[in-house]
Formats: structure tokens, C-alpha cells, sequence
């Protein structure tokens, strides 16, 4: 599968040590000395995101505080406070129910930049985080958290240029043929030493060349967002709704057998959003004993193995 193969070629030790110093290139603009610089990503073994991220704080000379195996949201909210953390590393929702806990609380914390890393970051998450810790924001782009990085927050504007030395991408209509410039298709990301090996990214972006506002020719992807067919674009948007509000810390909506089915976690004593009546809900008040980030449903995230072509 092309997903495997492309994963096995960024693990190669020499592509990790490029892809480091990639991140140390991006990182080096808002991670200062001695920043403490919080990471969190479930997956944290050898040639992962986790560590390729840890190393190249290190290579920044900040100090790295990596997300343990205890992934309750209250290990994490103790965790952010306890470190003093500058920069928080995640992905987009687990930082978003972050900054819902610190207002439920009213617990101050000292993030003042976020990147995220993961399924499509669209605009809506974009501003609920910058809003959650009035902090300035970046993503960084590849294959879900894998250990394929593909580009980086634009400087100057809302989008990610690519990494255009090691990837190239393609944006396709349905069929898989090519767009122009600045038409919204699927993103389609090849390695530039195996070009024949494509993978299907399942998520939709506009493709701009030529000299961005930054002053960066480097190809640049806008309008991320997952892709959406008939099936699945009232899914998305309904989890859209259900996590712009404060009082909902985490949901995960599936269709089921039998329709619709969501489960939320709330937050004690604030109001909920009018919900669809026909699903089938499950509804719990948060737990800080027992509550742990919801896994992102299959439904919404990035398909691990994508639709693939060589």
C-alpha cells in the first residue's frame, strides 16, 4: 500500500534527520531558548511525529515535555499548567477541548503558540484555538500524525507551503485528473524521489504557485478541508457545531446500523446545542477521573490507507 510505503521511506534514518531539520527550520521562528515546549500525540514510539517533533525542540535549545501514557484530559490540564508550557504540539481538537477546560476551570496557562498536526485544521478550528489562548497558531501538514511531514504554516498567510524539496502535490478533480491553479480538488501527495506513488490525501485544497505575500516561491495549499461527499458533509458540519460550543469537551458522531449515533462529553451546568432527534445519543457529563480524549472518528478523520494509485 502506498500509505506503508511512504511511511517506511520518511522512517529511513536519513530522511528522519531531514525532516528534523526541517521542523528546527520552522520551529526556530516562535520556540525560543529554554521555552518549554508541550507535545501531544497518542502515538509516541520510535520515528514518530512525537519524537521527530521532541528532537527538533531539543535542536532549539527549548525543553521538550512529552505527553505520557496517562492521556486523560486531566493529566494533560495538569500537565500544561505544571510545565509552564509556551508552545503546545498537538492536534487540532485535543488542543480545542485544552482551552475549554482551562476557562471551565479557570486555570491560567502560559501557551501562547499552538501547532497542529493531524486531520484536516480548518478555518473554524483555527480560530477556536487562537480564540481559546489568544495565541498565534500553526500547522504543520503530512499524512494524519505519521512521520510524514509535507509543509508548514505560511508566515503571511492563512495556508501551508509545501516541503517542496522532498514532496509534491497534485490537486485532482473526481476522476483524478489535474486542476489548475487555485481550484479546489483533492490533495494528492507524492514523494519527489518516487513520483510514480501516489496518495490520496481524502482531503480538499486549492494549489497557488509563484511568490507568496511571505516572499516564498514554494508552492502554497489554501482552503484546507476535509473532503466531503454526500454521505458524509452533514456529519462533518454537525460535528462542527457540537465542537464550537464550550459546553460540549468532546464528541465522536458514527453512523450506525440503524442512523446516526453521537456520544458527548459535557461540561457541568453549561447549555447544549439542539440535537438531531432522530440519532442515537449518548450524553455524559465530564468525569476528570476516568475521561480521555475521544478518538477521532473514521468517518471525519483522514482514511489511514486513502485511495491509492502507482
Amino acid at each position: 500500500m502506498v500509505y506503508d510505503i511512504l511511511r517506511d521511506m520518511a522512517a529511513q534514518p536519513r530522511a528522519q534527520e531531514s525532516t528534523i531539520a526541517y521542523l528546527v527550520e520552522q520551529l526556530t521562528g516562535f520556540v525560543k531558548q529554554r521555552d518549554t515546549v508541550l507535545i501531544c500525540f497518542p502515538e509516541q514510539g520510535e520515528g514518530s511525529l512525537s519524537q521527530l517533533m521532541e528532537q527538533a525542540v531539543l535542536r532549539c535549545e527549548a525543553i521538550p515535555v512529552v505527553w505520557g501514557a496517562d492521556h486523560r484530559w486531566k493529566s494533560l490540564l495538569r500537565l500544561a499548567f505544571s510545565s509552564r508550557a509556551i508552545t503546545i504540539i498537538s492536534t487540532p481538537l485535543i488542543v480545542l477541548g485544552l482551552a475549554k477546560l482551562r476557562s471551565f476551570y479557570s486555570i491560567p496557562l502560559f501557551i501562547r503558540n499552538v501547532v497542529t498536526s493531524g486531520y484536516p485544521c480548518e478555518a473554524w478550528m483555527i480560530d477556536g484555538i487562537r480564540r481559546g489562548f489568544d495565541s498565534a497558531s500553526w500547522g504543520c501538514f503530512g499524512i494524519g500524525t505519521t512521520n510524514v511531514v509535507a509543509g508548514f504554516s505560511c508566515e503571511a498567510v492563512q495556508g501551508i507551503h509545501l516541503r517542496e524539496t522532498e514532496y509534491r502535490v497534485e490537486i485532482v478533480d473526481k476522476r483524478g485528473n489535474s486542476m489548475p491553479d487555485g481550484e479546489d480538488g483533492e490533495i494528492v501527495l507524492s514523494p519527489v524521489s518516487a513520483p510514480e506513488l501516489r496518495y490520496f490525501m481524502g482531503e480538499n485544497a486549492r494549489l497557488r504557485t509563484g511568490r507568496c505575500a511571505c516572499g516564498s516561491t514554494r508552492p502554497l495549499l489554501t482552503d484546507i478541508h476535509a473532503g466531503r461527499t454526500e454521505a458524509d458533509a452533514d456529519l462533518l458540519e454537525l460535528g462542527k457545531m457540537l465542537q464550537n460550543w464550550s459546553s460540549v469537551l468532546d464528541c465522536r458522531l458514527q453512523k450506525g446500523q440503524y442512523g446516526l449515533e453521537l456520544e458527548i462529553i459535557v461540561l457541568p451546568g453549561g447549555r447544549l446545542p439542539k440535537l438531531p432527534s432522530a440519532a442515537k445519543q449518548t450524553i455524559r457529563v465530564f468525569s476528570p477521573e476516568t475521561d480521555a480524549p475521544l478518538p477521532y472518528d473514521p468517518t471525519q478523520k483522514i482514511p489511514e490507507n486513502g485511495t491509492e494509485s502507482h
